[in-house]
């Protein structure tokens, strides 16, 4: 844990010396359990883990502008298969400059370290690990315009991951990298205006992945490129309801991408929050679209996901939540599809406004075309978490 004393250190020092360190805060949750597949995969190998994460978030109000930045750590141990022990630590910065009253510029930029690790093969009485360093860094520029009775926002993102070598338990295994690293291009603009008592906002957007050319073959990992357009309106109806709708068409274009796969799919996402009697609070979502980033197909997969949340105030203090969801994945290079089912049932209770502790039960179900990947994980989860 001398990672996390080390982080905790320098939270507390910048913190202090920040002259507005009223608009400084400190979160952290420290917490262990248990779960029935460690990996999340066909083993089915169990273990106990503990973790920590630690965070300084703060903003500074300046001129004309307003910076914020934000740092954050975590640690996983899996005392167990300490090759899956996991460390992140990452840095974010912002700042938004007011170039007239009604034109605003915004800067984002964040730097991610991930040491993290898992199976590389699992044998009748041989287990071989691997851990590996992967570095994410995200910079994005934003302009928005209050005009033309609403308003307008262009913004454009570029995300690189890293990928690093894995080093292997076994000895005379060489490090050897295992996935192909990308980059993520996002360039996305649109307006919104008031409408029927609501919001109406149109959207259109661009993204590209991009492989380097000599890990394209090497790790079947290939560039794509999507356009969206997309119409929404979101709306408060009484005191009660909560309702954003979008809805589009998505295309997916890639030289790699075989003749006979669908180029043009719908777009969806809608979210429902209805605030119900005796302090409870019903949420719905649904959404589907293209994702290109953080994949196991080689090219992008089509993800429909629905969910479902009830959170009831049992008492002043008490809290339990409940929540389902189901996410469907057509791959659009190989012909498969995977389905995921997730429920989890959390018991909270807050000691007060800043420190909560929690008990999590959660159960996951992985189905694939091939029968022989099929999983299932039960875990249980104790937390304490805050902020000061």
């Amino acid at each position: 844990m001398r990672f996390l004393r080390g982080f905790l250190c320098t939270a507390l020092a910048l913190a202090g010396y920040n002259p507005a360190s009223a608009d400084s805060t400190v979160d952290y949750k420290v917490g262990g359990g248990w779960t029935s597949n460690i990996f999340q995969d066909p083993s089915n190998i169990s273990a106990a883990f503990g973790e920590a994460k630690l965070g300084l978030r703060g903003s500074l109000a300046l001129e004309d502008s307003h910076l914020a930045y934000a740092l954050s750590a975590g640690v996983r141990r899996v005392p167990k298969y300490r090759f899956a022990d996991q460390r992140i630590a990452g840095v974010e910065l912002g700042y938004s400059y007011d170039l007239s009253k009604t034109v605003k510029l915004t800067l984002k930029g964040g730097v991610e370290h991930r040491r993290t690790g898992d199976i590389f093969l699992n044998l009748p009485g041989a287990l071989i690990g691997y851990r590996k360093v992967d570095v994410v860094a995200t910079a994005s520029a934003g302009l928005t315009v209050d005009r033309w009775g609403g308003r307008n926002h262009l913004t454009a993102t570029v995300s690189k991951l890293d990928r690093g070598k894995a080093h292997f338990t076994l000895r005379g295994l060489k490090p050897t990298q295992l996935e192909a690293g990308y980059t993520l291009f996002d360039v996305s603009g649109g307006h919104i205006r008031p409408l029927f008592g609501g919001e109406v906002g149109a959207t259109l957007q661009y993204r590209a992945s991009q492989i380097a050319s000599s890990e394209r073959r090497a790790f079947e990992r290939f560039p794509a490129e999507t356009l969206r357009g997309s119409l929404a309106y979101g709306r408060v109806f009484g005191k009660s309801i909560t309702l954003m709708a979008e809805a589009g068409v998505v295309g997916v274009q890639s030289p790699h991408l075989g003749k006979t796969v669908e180029r043009a799919r719908p777009f969806l996402k809608g979210e429902l929050t209805w605030q119900l009697p005796h302090q409870a609070v019903l949420k719905a979502k649904i959404t589907r679209d293209i994702q290109l980033g953080d994949i196991d197909d080689s090219l992008g997969e089509d993800v429909r996901t629905v969910g479902l949340s009830l959170e009831k105030a049992l008492t002043e203090k008490l809290k339990l939540a409940l929540a389902y969801e189901q996410a469907y994945s057509d791959w659009l290079y190989y012909d498969y599809r995977t389905r995921t089912k997730s429920t989890s049932a959390t018991l909270s209770y807050a000691f007060s406004k800043s420190a909560t502790a929690s008990l999590e039960y959660s159960h996951l179900v992985r189905r694939e075309n091939d029968k022989a990947a099929d999983f299932e994980v039960d875990g249980l989860a104790a937390r304490f978490s805050g902020s000061f």
